[in-house]
């Protein structure tokens, strides 16, 4: 059965336990309906069953054997049931095999003609009078005076029984079926409430992974408690693994500094054609050196915790490093950052993705870069624009390629705008480029916010 509705709701747990609810809940109304009809019908044969037995009583109470040896009925039943032709009520006196008296009710029937109805003492059901099927009580008594058996015979229609039983389905079926749609309510309500925690639980995990948290809350359920558990020990575990990744980043960057100044201070010293070889070479190991720590160095959401870095801080202190550094060109540097502009993730991220776009806004700038951000709903839209010749909408790809430069004028290394579209990727952000309502390059970002 688990597997029949695992593959019916691949998808849905909380489908599947409805449907495990269902596959028994069901049938048991079912089977109440079925046992309750039973017990119905039950009733109501003992209830006609006891009215036969009481004309019956009345019958016999009424006969009795005169002198001459013959029965007589001192009263009949008046039960007007019993005057109404072929209804199906029917009353029979007989003396050994000589039916006495019967009911008005056999109607145009000749004297006698119930005799066959019943052959047997007690309750039997068979068909009398017009086809219909009847209920027939039947007795045989000897009374005092007499030499033969006085046989008192009732019968009652079987239909009626049928009537008040069909009747009595029609309500037990809507009755069931309203207790059945509304024990399928209930169950989806109770279903909801047991995996509330499991939603609960999910949002937890997006606020880790958003940078919002550090660690999912123990206030969990018994049964879903061991799983944080491990999901807590899983994200330790992980956060040391980074942690130790951009320490050794950093041993690294610092073992290699060294003997790459020594190769370019040693390639200097060169003829023409061996420095040029050697020293390009040498570069292009720096570059990737570079490219790869800063990867490596890269946080990512769930590396430190929860954060929340105050964008208007990091880009205040972004434009008076970048004022410092190109304070000869004289760049009117602006800040249009929202109050409420906050960065859900690691601050060096942060630091990374706005150092690289600005600094290449500056370079490629005439006289103006801007920098905008503002919070939409849980995430954050931010914007580096700048007044300088922009690019073109077919090298924008290029742009975004690993190590493309578009300019070799312009001194770098190219890693900027891939370096920041993996940052971003890790926040599952979006980069795109277009065109500057100032005339220039504009790179819009979108990053989770805080």
């Amino acid at each position: 059965m688990n597997r029949v509705i695992g593959t019916l709701f691949p998808h849905s747990l909380k489908l599947r336990l409805m449907a495990a609810a269902a596959i028994w809940a069901l049938p048991v109304l079912a089977l109440a309906g079925v046992l309750l009809l039973w017990a119905f019908r039950t009733h109501l044969e003992r209830q006609l069953d006891a009215e036969l037995s009481a004309y019956q009583h009345e019958l016999l109470a009424a006969a009795s054997i005169d002198d001459a040896g013959k029965l007589v009925l001192a009263y009949i039943p008046a039960d007007p049931r019993f005057t109404r032709p072929l209804s199906g009520w029917y009353w029979q006196a007989a003396l050994g095999d000589h039916v006495v008296r019967q009911s008005v009710s056999a109607g145009p029937m000749e004297a006698g003609a119930l005799a066959l109805l019943s052959t047997s003492n007690g309750i039997v059901e068979l068909d009398g009078p017009g086809g219909r099927e009847l209920r027939v009580f039947r007795r045989d008594v000897t009374l005092p005076g007499g030499s033969q058996p006085v046989t008192v015979l009732v019968a009652a229609p079987c239909d009626e029984i049928e009537a008040d039983v069909t009747q009595f389905a029609t309500h037990i079926v809507v009755i069931f079926a309203t207790l059945g749609i509304a024990f399928m309510i209930a169950i989806y309500l109770q279903v909801g409430f047991g995996l509330r925690p499991l939603a609960t639980l999910r949002r937890e995990i997006a606020a880790i992974r958003n940078g919002r948290a550090d660690r999912l809350s123990t206030t969990f359920p018994g049964e879903i408690e061991p799983v944080v558990e491990e999901v807590n020990a899983l994200i330790d575990h992980n956060r040391h693994l980074i942690e130790r990744a951009r320490d050794e980043a950093g041993n690294l960057a610092h073992a290699l500094k060294n003997p790459l100044s020594v190769l370019s201070t040693e390639i200097a010293g060169l003829d023409d054609g061996r420095r040029q070889i050697l020293g390009t070479q040498v570069q292009s190991i720096t570059e990737q050196v570079e490219r790869i720590l800063k990867r490596i160095r890269a946080a990512g959401p769930t590396a430190t915790g929860h954060a929340r870095v105050d964008l208007a801080e990091v880009a205040d202190d972004l434009t008076f490093s970048l004022g410092r550094i190109y304070r000869d060109r004289n760049l009117s540097l602006r800040l249009n950052i929202a109050p409420d502009a906050a960065f859900a993730g690691d601050r060096g991220d942060l630091v990374e993705i706005l150092g690289n776009l600005g600094d290449n806004a500056c370079k490629w700038a005439h006289s103006c870069v801007s920098i905008t951000a503002a919070r939409q709903g849980e995430r954050l839209s931010v914007a580096i624009e700048d007044d300088g010749p922009g690019i073109a909408p077919a090298a924008r790809v290029a742009a975004m390629a690993r190590g493309q430069r578009l300019d070799e004028r312009v001194p770098g290394s190219g890693l900027g705008l891939d370096i920041v579209r993996e940052i971003v990727k890790l926040y599952r952000g979006r980069l795109a480029l277009s065109e500057s309502s100032l005339g220039g390059l504009r790179v819009d970002l979108d990053l989770p916010a805080a």
